[in-house]
């Protein structure tokens, strides 16, 4: 038994990639070290040390400074995304922009109160680069040098590497891919069996609620009292991943108005938020409120993006994203049926315009 687990430990480590190690932190070290020795050779008994070492951290001073440029120039663009990104705080989009170390500031001022003359001697074109590397070298090791918060988020959103991008992808390809194209044979079925209770076309839709606090409930009568449970829709049935006749369910609710009339549409929360919601309780995963609130954004956009590429399925969904947090001003007991009808009245709108 231990032999045959031995075996498919060593095959998983053939196919599994293991976690990067710091070979490459270790290989900066041994190449600062080559380089001090190389300028301590070349420059002995010609250059002093306090020569070497002015002009090493005037390179420094200016690498970090053409890094904060940089920054300046990645903070024109998180300004502009203020709101949405970082909630109007303009700290934590300065935070986001900018990754330098007080090192630099400190290496700079430096330079400026200890300046003299005598200490910008000319040295040799291989002594001087190999000064610059053995800067960029220390800025390595250090993680001076490391992308910003806005680069990591902006690579990842263009490599679609987020947690949203496969939260997104898994819910359309795993459940709406198949839902939505019966969605209307259901419903013709349902109405059949029930005096058309889904009569009007913006009902004839599944809509997909998105809160940006991920909360989801059993029962959406849990969070507002004006909607309730009425039927189900026939099921579907689907062999899949070596499950026979695999079950789709949707649900049809009452949504009351402000003035009390009735509703009937198909309502359903996005499940992958509650994938969200539970690795911000889980230390291990690293997942701030901040980074759930993002990546449920990332996950609508996602998630709409790939949903309107798919032409056979226009008109038989809606996405419904809204902020449910308590905190806010705007918030109320029965908001999430406002949500729903301001929603259904839009589609009402639309339909009514198209005939």
């Amino acid at each position: 038994m231990a032999s045959i687990r031995n075996t498919l430990a060593t095959q998983n480590r053939q196919i599994i990639p293991e976690r990067r190690g710091k070979r490459a932190t270790k290989m900066a070290c041994v190449l600062a070290i080559g380089s001090i020795l190389f300028v301590w050779i070349l420059g002995k008994g010609k250059y002093s040390g306090a020569q070497l070492i002015y002009r090493m951290a005037t390179n420094f001073a200016i690498s970090q400074g053409c890094c904060l440029v940089t920054c300046a120039c990645e903070l024109t663009e998180e300004i502009k995304h203020l709101h949405t990104r970082y909630n109007g705080h303009y700290w934590r989009a300065l935070k986001a922009s900018f990754n330098l170390s007080c090192a630099a500031f400190v290496t700079a001022i430096l330079c400026y109160v200890f300046y003299e003359p005598k200490l910008m001697a000319s040295l040799p074109l291989t002594i001087d680069i190999t000064l610059t590397l053995l800067s960029w070298l220390f800025c390595w090791i250090l993680g001076i040098q490391g992308p910003t918060p806005a680069t990591i988020s902006e690579i990842t959103e263009i490599k679609q590497l987020n947690v949203a991008h496969g939260l997104a992808w898994s819910y359309y390809v795993g459940y709406l891919q198949f839902v939505l194209p019966a969605l209307k044979e259901s419903i013709q079925k349902f109405n059949e069996e029930n005096h058309n209770l889904l009569k009007f076309p913006e009902t004839c839709r599944l809509h997909i609620l998105i809160p940006l606090s991920c909360r989801l409930y059993g029962d959406l009568k849990d969070v507002d009292e004006n909607i309730t449970f009425l039927k189900e829709i026939p099921p579907l049935y689907i062999d899949r991943a070596g499950i026979k006749g695999r079950v789709f369910k949707n649900n049809v609710y009452r949504i009351l108005d402000e003035d009390g009339r009735p509703y009937n549409c198909i309502v359903e929360y996005a499940t992958p938020l509650a994938s969200l919601l539970k690795m911000t309780d889980i230390p291990s995963a690293a997942f701030s409120a901040d980074d759930r609130l993002q990546q449920t954004k990332l996950f609508y956009r996602t998630l709409k993006d790939i949903l309107e590429n798919a032409h056979e399925l226009q008109n038989t969904y809606r996405l419904i994203v809204y902020e449910d947090f308590p905190e806010t001003k705007d918030h109320s007991r029965h908001l999430l049926s406002q949500e729903i009808l301001k929603h259904i009245r839009q589609q009402h709108s639309e339909e009514y315009s198209m005939l």
